[in-house]
């Protein structure tokens, strides 16, 4: 018989919205995680991403989000409202691994913050991703591909031939990139709580993960290389 998948039984709230994130997590459940996804009352805004963005090619099958939501099952949630509270907690005591992307000041007011879910669940993987760090004076700038992980760190300038405009990167490519970066951060998380039996707080951002792209250009900046 087939063996399981390696992530079979791991379980997955994934509360987060647009790609890099929810993409983390539709990898987990590629290799086996059981993932529920919490939206709001509006959706995740990734449903409407194809119509909405000059970007993306149109079709007749929504294809952005069934490719940033497969293997996940759905509950809407109006984190808003006390009541909610209730329900997230039955889901965070059943998780082992939470994703979110909110900013910063964003999670302290749905109280999802680490300091807010770990009481619930000691042993929980919390992965947060942003747009530019958890800190710093950007902390609570909402963060996207083209302006995080393009435009700041470099790469837009980077791809232009001389005198001529920035490359314009296709749809999510940052974001595609940055969600496995999530991924291996989340599995880190993981193996520590195999050894020690401690939940723990992982993350990474669009501009981190921007900048390690072209590491060789920024590195090259800062010690002054020219050609």
């Amino acid at each position: 018989p087939e063996s399981a998948l390696p992530l079979a039984g791991l379980k997955v709230l994934d509360i987060s919205s647009f790609i890099a994130a929810p993409a983390a997590a539709v990898v987990l459940g590629d290799w086996g995680a059981d993932v529920i996804k919490i939206e709001g009352p509006d959706g995740d805004p990734n449903r409407r991403i194809m119509t909405d963005s000059a970007n993306y090619p149109k079709a007749a099958v929504n294809y952005p989000w069934e490719m940033d939501s497969r293997n996940k099952r759905s509950i809407v949630l109006d984190l808003k409202k006390p009541e909610a509270r209730a329900a997230l907690e039955r889901l965070l005591r059943w998780a082992d691994v939470m994703i979110v992307n909110f900013p910063p000041l964003v999670r302290q007011k749905l109280k999802l913050s680490y300091e807010d879910v770990k009481p619930v669940n000691p042993r929980l993987i919390y992965a947060s991703l942003t747009g530019y760090g958890e800190g710093g004076p950007d902390r609570d700038r909402p963060g996207f591909d083209a302006t995080a992980y393009f435009a700041r760190s470099g790469l837009l300038d980077a791809q232009r031939y001389e005198g001529g405009p920035p490359g314009v990167p296709g749809p999510a490519q940052g974001d595609r990139a940055t969600a496995m970066a999530l991924v291996s951060s989340i599995l880190m998380g993981l193996l520590h709580r195999m050894k020690t039996g401690e939940g723990s707080w992982v993350g990474t951002s669009l501009l981190g993960n921007g900048l390690w792209s072209c590491g060789v250009i920024a590195q090259a900046a800062l010690v002054n290389a020219y050609l």
